[in-house]
């Protein structure tokens, strides 16, 4: 009985975000897009928006691949965490950071295919991209959903902004927040050698 509730609670749920996720997958495919051609257009003045990712590869030098799929882990969970929290702010939170990465995605995508090739990037992107990048669109989607209720909120509907907020941390902590750490062990372990396998790199 219990285990039907949570499915039916679940479901419900799932049913209410599906016009954000929506928005929220439209978003980030434009942003990538833009990135694409931004590189095309801007070389020079996009590689600097790469500034971060250079960090982060500066940062998993030297460590093991148990301590990479950690740190991996934690920088997207916590970032996907925060996006859902602060989707109180009107959703601009999420907003920003799904169209920065979708912006970011772009800009890689299309350095890499120039200088490696279009084969290497989707070796590169698409064993751990195809569960990073639907958690990155649905943690934002959900931070949306929050944010929307804070704006019927400010409109004095009849609407409960904490209890919105506990339902996307709870849908965060339970459904994505394990599939981020998939995502972290797949990039680490399987990724690397499914580009030496196409490369040899």
């Amino acid at each position: 009985m219990h285990d039907e509730n949570v499915r039916e609670i679940f479901r419900t749920y799932i049913n209410e975000l599906k016009p954000f996720v929506l928005f929220s997958f439209v978003a980030f495919l434009i942003s990538a897009i833009v990135g694409y051609v931004y590189y095309a257009t801007n070389p020079s003045y996009a590689l600097d928006s790469l500034g971060g990712l250079e960090e982060l590869a500066e940062m998993l030098q030297g460590l093991s691949a148990i301590e990479i799929m950690l740190l991996i882990f934690v920088n997207n969970a916590v970032k996907m965490f925060f996006s859902v929290l602060l989707g109180f702010a009107l959703g601009i939170v999420p907003l920003g950071f799904l169209v920065l990465n979708g912006f970011v995605i772009g800009i890689f995508a299309h350095y890499q295919t120039a200088e490696s090739g279009a084969l290497f990037v989707i070796a590169g992107l698409t064993p751990h991209g195809i569960i990073e990048v639907p958690m990155l669109i649905i943690s934002s989607a959900v931070g949306m959903k929050i944010g929307y209720t804070a704006f019927q909120a400010l409109r004095s509907e009849p609407v409960d902004l904490k209890a919105e907020i506990i339902r996307g941390i709870k849908f965060y902590l339970h459904w994505l927040f394990p599939l981020i750490f998939l995502a972290a062990v797949i990039e680490t372990f399987i990724t690397p050698v499914v580009i030496y396998m196409v490369s040899g790199i």
